[in-house]
Protein backbone atom coordinates (compact mmCIF):
# COMPACT_ATOMS: atom_id res chain seq x y z
CA UNK A 1 0.00 0.00 0.00
CA UNK A 2 1.57 3.76 -0.86
CA UNK A 3 1.15 6.39 1.83
CA UNK A 4 0.53 9.91 -0.21
CA UNK A 5 2.35 12.54 1.97
CA UNK A 6 1.37 15.17 -0.19
CA UNK A 7 -0.44 17.04 1.99
CA UNK A 8 1.88 16.64 5.37
CA UNK A 9 3.89 19.70 4.19
CA UNK A 10 0.04 21.99 3.80
CA UNK A 11 -0.88 20.50 6.92
CA UNK A 12 2.55 21.84 9.09
CA UNK A 13 1.95 25.20 7.45
CA UNK A 14 -1.38 25.41 8.58
CA UNK A 15 -0.92 24.48 11.97
CA UNK A 16 2.12 27.01 12.06
CA UNK A 17 -0.33 29.39 10.69
CA UNK A 18 -3.16 28.74 13.53
CA UNK A 19 -0.62 28.72 16.00
CA UNK A 20 1.23 31.86 15.15
CA UNK A 21 -2.33 33.50 15.06
CA UNK A 22 -3.43 32.43 18.33
CA UNK A 23 0.03 33.35 19.74
CA UNK A 24 -0.57 36.65 18.44
CA UNK A 25 -3.98 36.62 20.00
CA UNK A 26 -2.95 36.09 22.98
CA UNK A 27 0.07 38.43 22.89
CA UNK A 28 -2.55 40.98 22.32
CA UNK A 29 -4.87 40.20 25.05
CA UNK A 30 -2.00 40.60 27.67
CA UNK A 31 -1.41 43.28 26.21
CA UNK A 32 -4.59 44.96 26.30
CA UNK A 33 -5.12 43.61 29.82
CA UNK A 34 -1.75 45.64 30.90
CA UNK A 35 -3.08 48.38 28.75
CA UNK A 36 -6.10 48.56 31.24
CA UNK A 37 -4.84 47.83 34.51
CA UNK A 38 -1.79 50.57 34.17
CA UNK A 39 -3.85 53.08 32.41
CA UNK A 40 -4.46 55.20 35.46
CA UNK A 41 -0.85 55.01 36.80
CA UNK A 42 -0.64 56.92 32.96
CA UNK A 43 -3.07 59.05 33.80
CA UNK A 44 -3.12 60.13 37.25
CA UNK A 45 -0.11 61.30 39.32
CA UNK A 46 -1.30 62.15 42.57
CA UNK A 47 0.60 63.27 45.62
CA UNK A 48 -0.96 62.12 48.68
CA UNK A 49 -0.75 64.16 52.13
CA UNK A 50 1.75 65.37 53.68
CA UNK A 51 3.81 65.64 49.81
CA UNK A 52 3.63 69.08 49.23
CA UNK A 53 3.50 72.55 50.58
CA UNK A 54 0.79 72.78 53.22
CA UNK A 55 1.56 76.33 54.49
CA UNK A 56 -0.12 78.90 52.68
CA UNK A 57 -0.29 81.72 55.18
CA UNK A 58 3.57 81.91 54.33
CA UNK A 59 2.35 83.17 51.18
CA UNK A 60 -0.20 85.61 52.57
CA UNK A 61 -2.95 83.57 51.60
CA UNK A 62 -6.17 83.16 53.52
CA UNK A 63 -7.70 80.11 53.05
CA UNK A 64 -10.96 78.27 54.41
CA UNK A 65 -10.03 74.37 54.86
CA UNK A 66 -13.22 72.29 53.03
CA UNK A 67 -14.30 68.95 53.21
CA UNK A 68 -17.35 68.01 51.37
CA UNK A 69 -18.63 65.01 49.98
CA UNK A 70 -19.33 63.52 46.20
CA UNK A 71 -22.50 62.21 45.09
CA UNK A 72 -21.12 58.81 45.86
CA UNK A 73 -20.02 58.91 49.19
CA UNK A 74 -15.52 60.01 48.64
CA UNK A 75 -14.66 62.59 51.15
CA UNK A 76 -13.18 65.26 48.96
CA UNK A 77 -10.89 68.32 50.57
CA UNK A 78 -10.16 71.86 48.87
CA UNK A 79 -9.80 75.53 49.84
CA UNK A 80 -11.16 78.45 49.49
CA UNK A 81 -9.54 81.61 49.05
CA UNK A 82 -11.93 84.49 49.64
CA UNK A 83 -11.26 87.88 48.17
CA UNK A 84 -12.10 91.63 49.51
CA UNK A 85 -13.89 92.80 46.59
CA UNK A 86 -15.54 89.87 44.08
CA UNK A 87 -17.20 89.79 41.34
CA UNK A 88 -17.50 86.19 41.00
CA UNK A 89 -16.39 82.72 42.54
CA UNK A 90 -13.63 81.03 40.47
CA UNK A 91 -13.81 76.76 40.57
CA UNK A 92 -10.10 75.97 40.55
CA UNK A 93 -9.07 72.37 38.88
CA UNK A 94 -5.92 71.81 38.84
CA UNK A 95 -3.92 69.15 36.60
CA UNK A 96 -3.17 65.65 36.65
CA UNK A 97 0.03 65.45 39.02
CA UNK A 98 0.55 66.75 42.59
CA UNK A 99 -1.82 68.22 44.71
CA UNK A 100 -3.81 71.51 45.14
CA UNK A 101 -0.57 72.86 47.65
CA UNK A 102 1.40 72.53 44.95
CA UNK A 103 -0.08 75.64 43.28
CA UNK A 104 0.26 77.97 46.24
CA UNK A 105 1.92 80.56 44.08
CA UNK A 106 -0.55 80.40 41.51
CA UNK A 107 -3.32 80.70 43.69
CA UNK A 108 -1.63 83.64 45.42
CA UNK A 109 -0.61 85.70 42.25
CA UNK A 110 -4.30 85.14 41.13
CA UNK A 111 -5.76 87.03 44.07
CA UNK A 112 -3.75 89.64 43.92
CA UNK A 113 -4.84 90.17 40.05
CA UNK A 114 -8.08 88.54 39.55
CA UNK A 115 -11.40 90.30 41.49
CA UNK A 116 -12.91 86.65 42.79
CA UNK A 117 -12.84 84.27 44.96
CA UNK A 118 -11.25 81.09 44.08
CA UNK A 119 -12.15 77.27 45.27
CA UNK A 120 -9.75 75.01 44.35
CA UNK A 121 -10.05 71.40 45.21
CA UNK A 122 -8.18 67.95 45.22
CA UNK A 123 -9.81 64.85 43.15
CA UNK A 124 -10.29 61.77 44.86
CA UNK A 125 -7.08 60.07 45.86
CA UNK A 126 -4.64 63.21 45.54
CA UNK A 127 -4.06 65.43 48.75
CA UNK A 128 -6.26 65.22 51.48
CA UNK A 129 -9.26 63.58 49.33
CA UNK A 130 -10.10 60.11 49.91
CA UNK A 131 -10.55 57.28 47.16
CA UNK A 132 -8.92 56.66 43.97
CA UNK A 133 -8.95 58.71 40.90
CA UNK A 134 -11.40 58.03 37.95
CA UNK A 135 -12.77 59.97 35.08
CA UNK A 136 -16.11 60.23 35.85
CA UNK A 137 -14.58 60.26 39.54
CA UNK A 138 -12.96 63.65 38.62
CA UNK A 139 -16.28 65.04 37.02
CA UNK A 140 -18.38 63.69 40.15
CA UNK A 141 -15.57 65.68 42.65
CA UNK A 142 -16.18 68.85 40.44
CA UNK A 143 -19.93 68.52 41.07
CA UNK A 144 -19.76 68.67 44.73
CA UNK A 145 -17.24 71.47 44.61
CA UNK A 146 -19.61 73.14 42.61
CA UNK A 147 -22.70 72.52 44.62
CA UNK A 148 -20.97 73.69 47.64
CA UNK A 149 -19.80 76.65 46.43
CA UNK A 150 -23.04 77.72 44.81
CA UNK A 151 -24.49 77.09 48.99
CA UNK A 152 -21.47 78.89 50.22
CA UNK A 153 -21.36 81.71 47.94
CA UNK A 154 -25.01 81.84 46.17
CA UNK A 155 -25.00 85.67 44.97
CA UNK A 156 -22.18 85.05 43.05
CA UNK A 157 -21.36 83.81 39.53
CA UNK A 158 -19.32 80.82 39.36
CA UNK A 159 -16.79 80.72 36.55
CA UNK A 160 -14.78 77.20 36.32
CA UNK A 161 -10.99 77.35 35.09
CA UNK A 162 -9.42 74.03 34.26
CA UNK A 163 -5.87 73.75 33.48
CA UNK A 164 -4.66 70.58 31.72
CA UNK A 165 -6.57 67.72 32.78
CA UNK A 166 -8.23 70.36 35.02
CA UNK A 167 -9.66 71.94 31.29
CA UNK A 168 -11.52 68.24 30.51
CA UNK A 169 -13.16 68.13 34.19
CA UNK A 170 -14.83 71.94 33.44
CA UNK A 171 -15.80 71.03 30.06
CA UNK A 172 -17.81 68.28 31.27
CA UNK A 173 -19.16 70.34 34.24
CA UNK A 174 -20.22 73.23 31.90
CA UNK A 175 -22.79 70.01 30.98
CA UNK A 176 -23.93 69.17 34.38
CA UNK A 177 -24.08 72.29 36.60
CA UNK A 178 -25.01 76.19 35.49
CA UNK A 179 -21.94 78.16 34.96
CA UNK A 180 -21.26 82.05 34.02
CA UNK A 181 -18.32 81.39 31.92
CA UNK A 182 -15.17 78.37 31.31
CA UNK A 183 -11.17 79.90 31.67
CA UNK A 184 -9.82 76.64 29.50
CA UNK A 185 -6.31 76.47 30.02
CA UNK A 186 -3.21 74.48 28.41
CA UNK A 187 -5.98 71.92 27.36
CA UNK A 188 -6.16 69.28 25.18
CA UNK A 189 -8.74 67.94 22.74
CA UNK A 190 -9.27 63.91 23.79
CA UNK A 191 -7.35 61.12 25.15
CA UNK A 192 -7.32 59.69 21.75
CA UNK A 193 -5.21 62.67 20.57
CA UNK A 194 -3.11 62.08 23.76
CA UNK A 195 -2.82 58.66 23.33
CA UNK A 196 -0.96 58.93 19.41
CA UNK A 197 1.08 61.31 21.14
CA UNK A 198 2.33 59.28 24.07
CA UNK A 199 2.37 55.93 21.22
CA UNK A 200 4.74 57.84 18.99
CA UNK A 201 1.67 58.76 16.48
CA UNK A 202 0.51 55.24 16.57
CA UNK A 203 -3.54 55.44 16.90
CA UNK A 204 -3.83 53.72 20.32
CA UNK A 205 -6.69 56.00 21.49
CA UNK A 206 -9.03 53.23 20.99
CA UNK A 207 -7.14 50.52 23.53
CA UNK A 208 -8.26 53.32 26.14
CA UNK A 209 -11.54 53.18 28.41
CA UNK A 210 -11.00 57.09 29.57
CA UNK A 211 -12.14 59.28 27.11
CA UNK A 212 -12.07 63.11 28.27
CA UNK A 213 -14.24 63.92 24.91
CA UNK A 214 -13.36 68.08 25.27
CA UNK A 215 -13.56 68.11 21.53
CA UNK A 216 -17.16 66.38 21.48
CA UNK A 217 -18.24 68.66 23.87
CA UNK A 218 -17.57 72.15 23.55
CA UNK A 219 -19.46 72.46 20.46
CA UNK A 220 -22.48 71.92 22.76
CA UNK A 221 -21.33 74.76 24.77
CA UNK A 222 -22.90 77.97 24.68
CA UNK A 223 -21.68 80.08 27.47
CA UNK A 224 -18.54 82.40 27.81
CA UNK A 225 -15.39 80.61 27.27
CA UNK A 226 -11.44 81.89 27.22
CA UNK A 227 -8.93 79.51 26.41
CA UNK A 228 -5.64 80.38 26.87
CA UNK A 229 -2.14 78.25 25.71
CA UNK A 230 1.50 78.56 25.37
CA UNK A 231 2.91 78.36 21.93
CA UNK A 232 6.11 76.38 23.65
CA UNK A 233 3.86 74.25 25.87
CA UNK A 234 6.14 70.81 26.30
CA UNK A 235 3.34 68.24 27.65
CA UNK A 236 0.26 69.13 25.61
CA UNK A 237 1.10 70.91 22.07
CA UNK A 238 -0.23 74.29 21.32
CA UNK A 239 -2.23 72.73 18.32
CA UNK A 240 -4.35 70.64 20.17
CA UNK A 241 -5.30 73.61 22.25
CA UNK A 242 -6.12 75.85 18.95
CA UNK A 243 -7.66 72.34 17.71
CA UNK A 244 -9.99 72.70 20.82
CA UNK A 245 -10.87 76.04 20.15
CA UNK A 246 -11.87 75.46 16.62
CA UNK A 247 -14.54 73.03 17.62
CA UNK A 248 -15.93 75.25 20.26
CA UNK A 249 -18.85 76.99 19.89
CA UNK A 250 -19.17 80.74 20.55
CA UNK A 251 -18.73 82.77 22.34
CA UNK A 252 -15.12 82.16 22.91
CA UNK A 253 -11.70 83.91 22.62
CA UNK A 254 -8.28 81.81 22.26
CA UNK A 255 -4.86 83.80 23.84
CA UNK A 256 -1.49 82.73 22.65
CA UNK A 257 1.01 83.15 25.33
CA UNK A 258 3.92 83.38 23.71
CA UNK A 259 7.56 82.01 24.72
CA UNK A 260 4.95 80.32 27.52
CA UNK A 261 5.72 76.23 27.82
CA UNK A 262 2.72 74.23 30.28
CA UNK A 263 3.12 74.62 33.86
CA UNK A 264 4.52 78.65 33.60
CA UNK A 265 1.38 80.24 32.80
CA UNK A 266 1.27 82.26 35.75
CA UNK A 267 4.50 83.55 35.98
CA UNK A 268 5.33 83.74 31.97
CA UNK A 269 2.31 84.59 30.82
CA UNK A 270 2.61 87.76 32.60
CA UNK A 271 0.53 90.99 31.88
CA UNK A 272 -1.23 89.36 29.20
CA UNK A 273 -2.10 86.46 30.99
CA UNK A 274 -3.80 88.43 33.61
CA UNK A 275 -5.31 90.93 31.78
CA UNK A 276 -7.06 88.23 29.88
CA UNK A 277 -8.38 86.57 33.14
CA UNK A 278 -9.31 89.95 35.23
CA UNK A 279 -11.51 91.09 31.77
CA UNK A 280 -12.86 87.78 31.87
CA UNK A 281 -14.09 87.79 34.99
CA UNK A 282 -15.28 90.94 34.58
CA UNK A 283 -17.55 90.58 31.59
CA UNK A 284 -18.33 87.33 32.53
CA UNK A 285 -19.62 88.77 36.28
CA UNK A 286 -21.52 91.88 34.17
CA UNK A 287 -23.67 89.25 31.84
CA UNK A 288 -24.78 87.08 35.04
CA UNK A 289 -27.06 89.03 37.04
CA UNK A 290 -27.98 92.08 38.81
CA UNK A 291 -26.45 90.46 41.93
CA UNK A 292 -23.24 90.28 40.81
CA UNK A 293 -21.81 93.55 42.03
CA UNK A 294 -18.76 94.13 43.40
CA UNK A 295 -18.21 93.57 47.04
CA UNK A 296 -21.41 90.86 47.52
CA UNK A 297 -20.03 87.44 49.00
Amino acid sequence: MRISTARIPGRLIEDFILRTILFLLAGLAVFLVLLRLLERQMVFFPSKYPAGFWQPDRFGLPVEEVSLTTADGVSIHGWFVPHEAPLANLLMAHGNAGNLSDRIEWLARLREEIPANMFMFDYRGYGRSAGSPTEEGCYRDAEAAHDWLKQHSPRLPIIAHGHSLGSAVVIELAGRRELAGLIIESAFTDAHDMARLMFGGLPMGWLTSMKWASSKKVPQLNLPKLFVHGDRDGVIPYALGQKLFAAAAEPKLFITLHGVDHNDTFISGGEMYYRALREFVQSCAKSASPDSAQGQK
